[in-house]
This record gives structure tokens, C-alpha cells and sequence, in this order.
């Protein structure tokens, strides 16, 4: 391994190969470190959304056929309320299917960037006009020096923690997991099933690929999930025809709740953090499309930097369109305007042949859904109410980090 790099980037994940494909692009050498073996699993559901699928075309090429899960893509959201049933939403774009172990793969080394796997981040510390790194790699500890470091390794960032440890102070966590079955259930495999009912966390989900029946759920750090999934196991059993043959695997992982409370952190000095880390989270914890967009953003900013610029200045008013759309996933009047699933102005008719008194038990399920799974954690309420009102008023939102 090199000991000196013009950028380090934390984190082999679509942020991180975003960031590194730019600086590559540049001629910076780059390194791109990943503390797992890879390829690596992710809990996801593996759909590409539109955005994130034109990114990943014009940056790193067409998706390799062997990441691609069937059925090959996408057809929208099937929303499942208690009192009318499952609604269906079609989206008007093409999101196709890949399992993330190879997608992440295939965009890791496709970045062009020196790639290191099995290599933890330790520390940083800025030195003049660099930044020294220490790394775990397998047994081995290793010195880099870097111009400027792009943390993008995940919710739990080691990069926050050793920079900037009190931008995580105060936020609540969630724990996200899915577990792969065989067996049999009654569900479109075109469709990823959300479940609008109590008592299952705030984002209960299902969907089928390559005849896996893949089901999961988010809960809050401090709760207990394994009630919650048992509770979500038996529903799909009642209502959907359940039949489980056996377990296949397992995949789970920490999220934070940034994006809602407005608490993003784009970075500190010559250490710029994306994706996830930073706080970019979109409704349903679609991640992959502000990931893709704030790791190229973080390059543009760190090749402006090399040219004499203020990177970190550069990198937070060219993300703050990214923050806005975040925002806008939490706020009922733009959600689906901000949507990264929809390539034109048609927007999904989900209620067509419904009666007034459905559509009213429908509202009724979805807030009380929202309010008591959402909304009730840790401030979430009072600072999305706080953010909605004042998008409509002022027109536009206040975001600290950025303004």
C-alpha cells in the first residue's frame, strides 16, 4: 500500500466509489478503504431507484448482469393498510433489482481507486495542509497521508466518531434487519410491500427475489426487534399465506434518524463526510440514490480544494440541494414530489376505485401508523412539523449545517 494519497476514502459503498470514481477522474490518486472482506452483504432491499440507476450508467457503466436479482426490475411501492388492504403505487421509471454484495462490488472497483479491503479507519489528524490517517489493516497498522479524507462509512461512521464525536449526541438509533426465507407466501414480486400497522417499528417491509422472500423491519436502538419481527412474521402469515420452509441468512445494521431532526454533518476541515454518515437518509431508508449524488458531490469539492479552493465550503453548498430533497422525504406535502423513483411529472394514481369512506379509514391507518411509529421517537414529531411548516411558509427550509 501507498503511504501517501491526494484523498482517502472511508467506506466501499456507493458513496464511498462515487467519491473516488470523481477523484480518479481527476488524476488525484486516491485510495478506497473498506473495513470488510469484499464482497460484502448490506440489508437492502437491492432496488435501484431511477436516479440512482442514470447515476450508476453515466459514471461506472451498465450494472453487471450477474449483480441483477429476479424479477429484473421494479415496479413500485404496495403500500398494506389494516382497514382496506394493500394499495399499489406504480412508479413511472425503470428500478431494477441487484443484490448489494455485487452492485457495491462491481462500483468499488470500477471507481479506478487504489482498493484496500479487510482495512479499518483508526484516526485522523490534520497536519498543515494534510491529514494523517492510521488504519487497521487485517493484523497490520498503517500510516497515510492523505490532502483530504471522504468519511463515507455508513450510519455508525468511525470517521464522525474520531472527528466530530458530538454530531451523534442526541440522535436516535434504529436497528435494521431482514432475514431471507424459503418457502411460500401470497405477494407480487414486482412490488416492495410496506406495512402500514402498529406495533411493527416504523418501516415493516417485505419484497421477492430470486424466489427468496426476503422480510424486514427497523426498530429503535432501545426496543426490542424480535417481538416486532415475530409479530410481522405471523401478520404475513394470516394475511398474506406465509408458509416458511427455512431461514437463509440474516443481514442487519445500525441507522441513524439525522435526516428527520435536520442534524446532517457534512464535515470538518479536510475531512468531508457523504451518504449516510453525513445524515442523508430518504423515507423508507432508500439510501443508494443521495449516497451516489453526495459522494460525487464530496469529489467535485475535494478536486476544487486541490485547486486552491475551500473544499469543505465548496462541498456544503453543492450538497445542500441533496439536504433539501432529504428533508422533503419527510415533509407529507413534498414527499412525492422529491421522490428518487420517478423520471417524469406523472406521479402514481394509488387510490382509483376507492369509496370516500375507504379512502378516510386509509388516511386514518396511515397517521396513526405515522404518529405512533415515526413520529413518536426521539423528537422526530416536533422537529419534522418544524421543518414542513417552515418549507410551506418561508418557502424554504433553515439547514444548519449548510446555511
Amino acid at each position: 500500500m501507498k503511504e501517501s494519497y491526494d484523498v482517502l476514502v472511508v467506506g466501499a459503498g456507493p458513496a464511498g466509489s462515487a467519491a473516488a470514481r470523481k477523484c480518479v477522474g481527476e488524476g488525484l490518486k486516491t485510495l478506497l478503504v473498506e473495513k470488510h472482506k469484499l464482497p460484502r452483504r448490506k440489508a437492502c432491499s437491492g432496488i435501484i431507484a431511477n436516479k440512482s440507476y442514470n447515476y450508476v450508467l453515466e459514471n461506472f457503466g451498465p450494472i453487471p448482469e450477474d449483480a441483477h436479482g429476479k424479477p429484473y426490475y421494479n415496479l413500485g411501492m404496495a403500500f398494506h393498510f389494516p382497514s382496506v388492504g394493500t394499495v399499489f403505487g406504480k412508479m413511472e421509471c425503470y428500478a431494477p433489482y441487484v443484490w448489494r454484495d455485487k452492485f457495491d462490488y462491481f462500483l468499488a472497483k470500477k471507481s479506478g481507486a487504489d482498493l484496500e479491503d479487510q482495512t479499518r479507519f483508526i484516526s485522523a489528524k490534520e497536519n498543515g495542509d494534510k491529514v494523517e490517517v492510521t488504519l487497521a489493516q487485517r493484523k497490520d497498522t498503517v500510516k497515510v497521508d492523505a490532502r483530504y479524507v471522504i468519511g463515507a462509512d455508513g450510519a455508525n461512521s468511525h470517521v464522525i466518531r474520531n472527528i466530530a464525536p458530538e454530531a451523534y449526541e442526541g440522535i436516535p438509533w434504529a436497528f435494521a434487519i431482514q432475514k431471507y426465507y424459503e418457502g411460500k407466501i401470497d405477494a407480487d414480486n414486482r412490488f416492495l410491500y410496506g406495512f402500514l400497522v402498529r406495533g411493527m417499528g416504523p418501516f415493516p417491509w417485505l419484497n421477492l427475489k430470486d424466489d427468496q422472500i426476503i422480510v424486514g423491519l427497523a426498530s429503535p436502538l432501545e426496543e426490542k426487534w424480535e417481538p416486532k419481527f415475530e409479530l410481522l412474521l405471523n401478520y404475513l402469515k394470516k394475511n398474506f399465506g406465509l408458509e416458511i420452509k427455512r431461514e437463509l441468512a440474516t443481514e442487519g445494521c445500525l441507522a441513524n434518524l439525522m435526516t428527520p431532526l435536520n442534524r446532517f454533518f457534512p464535515g470538518r476541515g479536510r475531512v468531508l463526510i457523504a451518504g449516510e454518515a453525513m445524515g442523508l437518509m430518504h423515507q423508507g431508508d432508500e439510501g443508494i440514490s443521495c449516497a451516489l449524488a453526495s459522494g460525487g458531490i464530496a469529489g467535485e469539492a475535494v478536486i476544487r480544494g486541490v485547486k486552491g479552493e475551500d473544499a469543505l465550503a465548496v462541498y456544503k453548498r453543492l450538497v445542500k440541494p441533496e439536504m433539501e430533497i432529504a428533508l422533503d422525504q419527510f415533509n407529507p406535502f413534498r414527499i412525492i414530489e422529491s421522490s428518487s423513483s420517478f423520471s417524469s411529472p406523472r406521479r402514481p394514481k394509488m387510490l382509483v376505485g376507492f369509496s370516500l369512506r375507504e379512502k378516510a379509514r386509509l388516511m386514518r391507518d396511515a397517521w396513526d401508523f405515522v404518529k405512533n411509529e415515526l413520529l413518536a421517537v426521539g423528537g422526530i414529531g416536533s422537529a419534522v412539523l418544524k421543518n414542513t411548516l417552515r418549507r410551506q411558509i418561508l418557502r424554504k427550509y433553515r439547514i444548519p449545517a449548510a446555511d
